[in-house]
């Protein structure tokens, strides 16, 4: 077999696990290259701990360089600009890097222009997908607790997908405010585009709808459905319906686009620059092109009255970008191409006092098997699996997944 070059863009949970993946299933004289913009791997489901104070955005971070270059893989921190599928190139701002197979695993663009006034960078409404951005809502959020009284709005815009951390966020806030024995002072909404709570984007996990709703219930949280958020200004929100929100402090999640450069190859991605693949998880029109994580196009298992986007976990990233690496050995050698599209996925809410375990397999309904569990066990998993996590980014451990 000729000396093979693979490309891997993105260095989050998809592509850093399919660079170790095709270390250990490709040849050793194999080049693999791995593109982020981003120096360092981030735990990103821990940086709504940051936001409640609890944990200091440097303890969540792995420097890529180091690790990757211990296994032979090649690291570039540079920005995507360009693909060019019919001469097997990705182009940075910086240098062009020829390729065999391509594994994208580059996240997703954050659609704050969607709706006016949500950018956080107006600074009125707040978010959760960089450091730089729980840093800020940390410091906004710990002056709203400090006070004797406030209005708090967390939620979700129309065509989102990553719901799950509003939901563990306004949780833990009123924890919080239980502990400081000043929760019957504050006022808590939640307001989404799903029909109903606990849905997810995927129809609701097993009972979990009604174990959030009795939540919401119990922890006296107000809630909106099938809202469509259309105006952010200081102080408000606005729904379709002419509602509004008012608020002292207000996180909402943004609707994902796909990265620019996979916007500009045409028949590569859909409208929002997502990737139809096949099950192999090869692009549907660039065989040699594969897609992992957020980045691929994955339609809802139903049609809600305002737009609600499938989730893709870190765990179900990590997985697709395994297969999707595994796939792309057997392409180079001949073996037996995987499923990448049916595959299980593990979630753990935190609500600060306790947690949700949610695990489906497939993802998608009609599912094989739903476990769902309220306990504070659940709690300490996802602390664990934290620090575990963290140490298999540094060491190449073996993946688990007892806990998201």
């Amino acid at each position: 077999m000729d000396k093979k070059r693979v490309v891997v863009v993105g260095g989050s949970f998809g592509g850093i696990n399919a660079a170790y993946e095709l270390r250990r299933r490709l040849p050793r004289d194999a080049e693999i290259t791995v593109i982020s913009r981003d120096a360092a791997f981030t735990f990103m489901p821990s940086l709504l701990w940051v936001i409640m104070g609890w944990r200091d955005p440097s303890q969540l971070q792995v420097p890529l360089d180091g690790p990757l270059q211990r296994r032979r893989i090649r690291f570039v921190q540079d920005e995507v600009k360009e693909l060019d599928p019919q001469r097997g190139e990705v182009r940075t701002s910086s240098a062009k890097f020829p390729y065999d197979a391509l594994i994208l695993c580059p996240g997703a663009e954050l659609d704050y222009a969607a709706v006016p006034g949500l950018d956080p960078k107006y600074g009125h409404i707040h978010s959760t997908f960089t450091i730089d951005e729980a840093v800020q809502s940390r410091n906004a959020l710990a002056k709203v607790l400090a006070s004797d009284s406030g209005r708090i709005v967390i939620g979700a815009v129309a065509g989102a997908s990553c719901i799950g951390p509003a939901y563990e966020l306004v949780m833990m806030i009123d924890t919080v405010l239980k502990r400081a024995r000043k929760r019957h002072r504050f006022s808590l909404a939640f307001v989404t585009p799903e029909p109903y709570l606990g849905h997810f984007g995927v129809g609701g996990i097993g009972a979990s709808p009604r174990m959030i709703q009795d939540e919401f219930a119990e922890r006296h949280i107000d809630s909106t459905v099938n809202a469509k958020i259309v105006e952010a200004r200081p102080g408000s929100l606005t729904l379709a319906d002419n509602t509004e929100l008012p608020f002292d402090f207000s996180l909402v999640i943004p609707a994902f686009l796909g990265s620019p450069f996979v916007r500009a190859v045409e028949g590569l991605g859909n409208a929002k620059g997502f990737i139809p693949v096949t099950p192999h998880l090869s692009s549907a029109k660039f065989g040699n092109i594969y897609a992992a994580g957020v980045a691929v196009a994955i339609a809802p298992p139903g049609v809600t009255p305002v737009p609600v986007a499938v989730p893709k976990t870190g765990h179900l990233s990590e997985s697709m970008a395994r297969i999707a690496a595994r796939n792309v050995a057997a392409e180079f050698s001949g073996g037996k191409m995987l499923d990448g599209l049916t595959l299980p996925m593990t979630c753990i809410a935190d609500a600060g006092d306790t947690a949700f375990y949610m695990s489906a397999d497939p993802f998608l309904p009609p599912r094989n098997k739903i476990v769902t569990k309220r306990a504070k066990w659940a709690r300490y998993m996802k602390i664990a699996f934290e620090r575990y996590y963290l140490a298999k980014v540094r060491h190449d451990l073996p993946s688990v997944h007892f806990g998201w």
